[in-house]
Order: structure tokens, then C-alpha cells, then sequence
């Protein structure tokens, strides 16, 4: 709309808080966070919602003209407690050379945020952002701090004043729902002959295979999930993984996908996954290691057999998360980039920061591995001779 003179009158922008996604319907929001993934989404955001330890809001931006269409949102955090140290304030504050009080926002868990923003809105994301640093300022805190936060996010917010540091990457295999024998052609002939013996010897193994819901299996996978934690030196109880399961079955059982090897009808291992868009999530895995451990079974239920549903069900992508690098790209994974980032408020400017040092990134995996449309930003030093000939290359 203009005025009879020609010139363009601003548009207006409505910003409104909701206290629940239950307020929002699922399939207006997953419109809007698709481009995000699972970690965006309606499902996965309202079983956050559900812990205890902090309390949420949900932020909605519309253009006034257009009041049917979600144009933007963001989610605001209110923690009393934090159990996961990985999402602590203080961990990413001190990525970040920042102290004092900040407000979460973006997501909790997931170890992966996008935020929900349609490509052609910014002045509505700009009123978001407004309306959420008021909220923050409102609390005391010196602005917003979004863990976890993918390129794009980064990004969006970095143009807006933001500070960016490096929290560490997560993996994905992009198969575009190849078969399993045009997947094994990306790899190394090296990796394709370890591949080839590690499934053929889970094949040989005898395991009753499966494809189950979460809700059909969630009480017997437990145990095995409660075994892998205490493994690697977390303490978790039968019952605590059992609830913590079936409230996963609650929230998202319609994307689950648990890939199942049993013997004589006993569950002795499973991987969790989630099917969202085009992409499989990888979740949770568990293991009876009384009776496993002789086949490779980690890595034909997490990567394997996966690949394999990919292909009869046109899936693109494996989401892999974070942590243990080198055997994920060793099965053809690439890592993106994951960032700390503080959205300071009006007025409270940022101390200026040295660039983001990713260069321990391509010395220790190689450049191959780094797609650097993700990982070379403005706000990034160069890599400039890190990945010179000699850098080493993870096998794949």
C-alpha cells in the first residue's frame, strides 16, 4: 500500500508471546522451521518444553497486512536449572570472553539450532529480535544468547551486532537416497573394503532385524540405553531411561524410527532415530553387551542399515550430531560448523573480538570434510595455508 504521493508507507509488524507451542498449530510452525530440521520443530520443541528447570515463551512475529502468516519466531528460555552442562550458561558465555546475565534463546536441547524465519523477512525479524532484547532487558540481562546455532543463524544475527565464537561442529552423511552400494562408492577403497567386512559380518551374525515405533520397544530398549550411559560414565537408572523414552514416545513417536537386532525375540540392540523431512536424525543407541559387541552392530544399526531405509524411503540426509568425528567421517560424513552466539541489548555494545580461530578444524580432518560455504565467515580467520598440502585427510 502506498500513499498518493508515491511513497511507500512502513509496514507494520506484530509481535506476540505465547506461553506454549500448544497455542500454535503444529503445521504453522513446521511451515515456517522446515529448513531447520527436527531441532526446530514443532514436535521436538514441545517435549523441550516439557522439562523441568526452565520456563518458555514463544515469540511471533506477523506482517499486520498479512496477520495469517507466521513470518518469524523465537523461543525464550527462562532457566532455574540447567542438567545438561553442554547447554550451562557459563560454557558458552565462556566461548564467547562475555560474563553477566543472558537470556536463552533458540532451544535447549538438540545440540543443533535454526532459526524459524522465512527467507524474505527481515524487518519482521528485526522486529522479533526487538521485542526479544526488550524481554531480556526487561529480566536484567544483557541480551540474548543462542547456543548451538547453525551458519545461517549465526549469521542473521551477526549482521544485527551479534558476537560469534566457535562451539564445535555436527556430522551428516548425504547419501540423496543413493543405494548402499553407490554410497559405499564415495568412500575410500580403503573404507569400502572396512565397510564391506564390518556389514557382512553383522549379516552373518543371525540377528533378528526390525524396524520398530519407539512405543513398541521403548521398556525393553531402556536397559540397553541405561547400559551405553554407564559405559562411557554417566550415571543413568533403568526407570529414568525408561521415562525418559517414553516421554520421547509421547512427543515424536510418529517420526520415530528405532532399527532393532534381536535374538530368540530379546532386544540386544537398537539405534533411535528420527525421520523428519528428508532427513534421518540419529537420537540414541543401547546395546546388551553381554550378547553383542563380536559384529560391528554400532555401526550397521547407526549408519548401515539407516543408509539402507534411506534409499527404499528417498531420504537425503543422516544427521549424526557431535562428538566422536573421526568415525563418522570415516563413514562419509562432512561437519558443519555449530557457533556460540550473544545478541547484546540496545545500547550495551560488545567488547571488539579477534576473528573465530577454526583452524584447528582442517589440520586435524582436512578441508575436505569442512564444506567452507559453512565454515569461512566474515567473522571467521581465513584458513590461509592451514589446509596447504600435508594437512591430513581423514580416511573416508
Amino acid at each position: 500500500m502506498s500513499s498518493g504521493r508515491g511513497c511507500a508507507l512502513p509496514i507494520a509488524f506484530e509481535v506476540r508471546a505465547v506461553p506454549s507451542l500448544t497455542e500454535i498449530a503444529a503445521t504453522e510452525w513446521d511451515t515456517l522451521a522446515a529448513p531447520g530440521g527436527l531441532y526446530a520443530s514443532h514436535a521436538w520443541l514441545g517435549s523441550v518444553e516439557r522439562e523441568p528447570g526452565a520456563g518458555v515463551e514463544y515469540l511471533l512475529a506477523r506482517r499486520a497486512d498479512q496477520p495469517g502468516r507466521l513470518a518469524c519466531a523465537l523461543p525464550l528460555y527462562d532457566v532455574e536449572t540447567e542438567y545438561n552442562p553442554y547447554y550451562a550458561h557459563r560454557r558458552h558465555l565462556d566461548l564467547l570472553d562475555l560474563d553477566g546475565s543472558w537470556t536463552l534463546a533458540g532451544a535447549r536441547r538438540g545440540y543443533r539450532y535454526e532459526l524459524p524465519a522465512a527467507p524474505d523477512t527481515g524487518p519482521e525479524l528485526d522486529a522479533l529480535l526487538a521485542a526479544a532484547l526488550e524481554r531480556a532487558a526487561a529480566r536484567g540481562a544483557r541480551g540474548l544468547l543462542f547456543p548451538f546455532a547453525t551458519t545461517r543463524t549465526a549469521r542473521l544475527l551477526w549482521e544485527r551486532g551479534a558476537a560469534v565464537a566457535l562451539d564445535g561442529a555436527d556430522a551428516t552423511v548425504t547419501t540423496d537416497g543413493a543405494p548402499f552400494d553407490e554410497y559405499l562408492r564415495k568412500l575410500s577403497s580403503k573404507r569400502r573394503i572396512a565397510v564391506r567386512h564390518e556389514f557382512s559380518t553383522f549379516r552373518a551374525a543371525g540377528y533378528e532385524l526390525g524396524l520398530e515405533k519407539l512405543a513398541d520397544c521403548y521398556t525393553e530398549a531402556a536397559p540397553l540405553l541405561g547400559q551405553i550411559q554407564r559405559k562411557y560414565g554417566h550415571e543413568a537408572h533403568d526407570e529414568g531411561m525408561r521415562e525418559y523414552l517414553a516421554g520421547q514416545a509421547e512427543a515424536l513417536g510418529k517420526y520415530s524410527r528405532v532399527f532393532t537386532a534381536r535374538r530368540s525375540g530379546r532386544l540386544v540392540g537398537f539405534s533411535l532415530m528420527y525421520e523428519f523431512g528428508d532427513t534421518l536424525y540419529a537420537r540414541a543407541v543401547g546395546f546388551d553387551y553381554a550378547e553383542t559387541g563380536k559384529a560391528f552392530e554400532y555401526y550397521a544399526l547407526c549408519y548401515y542399515l539407516p543408509v539402507e531405509y534411506m534409499h527404499r524411503q528417498g531420504l537425503r540426509r543422516l544427521h549424526l550430531g557431535m562428538e566422536t568425528y573421526e568415525a563418522k567421517l570415516a563413514r562419509g560424513a562432512r561437519l558443519g560448523p555449530l557457533w556460540s552466539v550473544a545478541l547484546p541489548v540496545p545500547g550495551s555494545p560488545l567488547p571488539e573480538r579477534e576473528p573465530a580461530d577454526t583452524s584447528e578444524w582442517p589440520r586435524r580432518f582436512g578441508r575436505r570434510a569442512l564444506p567452507e560455504e559453512e565454515w569461512q565467515q566474515p567473522w571467521a580467520a581465513p584458513w590461509e595455508g592451514s589446509g596447504a598440502p600435508g594437512a591430513r585427510e581423514v580416511a573416508r
